[in-house]
């Protein structure tokens, strides 16, 4: 693999990607000292029932050796895609204060591709579902780069990570006059498919104690008052 770009550095310099490595590592090892009692155990078990033979015995170890190892592949795959991935020392995950280089940059295992500004990441099987596409937006999008992995759930968490580290990228690049998407959503509600009247469901009395955060709390406040005021015109 090419060197990193210039002013770049990998994301796991991001605590929150950092705790995702850290937490993959820690699996790794819990699972290899797992496997390793758990053969000691179906031993013992074996050896109490009186089927302590060397059949049993390669049988029992052949399934947890399987099992094991491909619960540490899975994990050795999930460090490697996460090493695939680089931010300029301006992004937003950067602890730095500089914001003049917010790149997200992704490796195909052997050049660094820059992601262009407003554009998200859709993976897509590839030849032999070996591979994963990284398409350009959608499914119909531009094939950026190829992943040399399968398009299964691990590889769809890590873009899904690189998707944020997209999506904070453009909210700094934003500029502060400009209308946010967010906003632009809000502008739906005054379509005329758009449902005037909104209806929540009837809960129980004390099913929602305490109230599950502020933020929601604030939304329903705000739908009544839209309601209230929809009912006034």
């Amino acid at each position: 693999m090419d060197d990193l770009p210039d002013d770049a550095v990998l994301w796991s310099v991001n605590s929150e990607i950092a705790n995702v490595q850290r937490q993959n590592m820690y699996n790794a090892v819990f699972l290899a000292f797992a496997g390793f009692f758990a053969i000691i155990i179906c031993f013992k078990v074996l050896s109490f029932l009186g089927l302590e033979n060397w059949i049993s015995l390669l049988i029992v170890t052949a399934v947890i050796a399987f099992l094991l190892w491909k619960e540490l592949s899975r994990s050795i795959r999930k460090m490697t895609l996460l090493n695939l991935v680089a931010i300029g020392t301006g992004h937003p995950w950067h602890p730095s204060e500089s914001m003049e280089n917010n790149s997200v940059f992704v490796s195909d295992d052997e050049s660094w591709h820059s992601i262009p500004p407003n554009v998200r990441i859709t993976p897509q099987s590839g030849s032999g579902k070996q591979s994963t596409l990284l398409k350009k937006n959608d499914m119909n999008g531009k094939t950026m780069l190829r992943w040399q992995h399968q398009p299964d759930s691990i590889t769809r968490s890590v873009v899904s990570l690189i998707n944020q580290a997209l999506s904070f990228r453009d909210a700094q690049e934003r500029d502060l006059d400009s209308e946010d998407p967010i906003e632009k959503a809000r502008g739906r509600e005054e379509m005329a498919f758009y449902p005037v009247e909104r209806v929540w469901e009837e809960t129980a009395q004390g099913s929602l104690a305490p109230e599950p955060g502020a933020l929601l709390r604030k939304m329903r406040k705000h739908n009544s008052d839209i309601i209230k005021k929809d009912g006034e015109q």
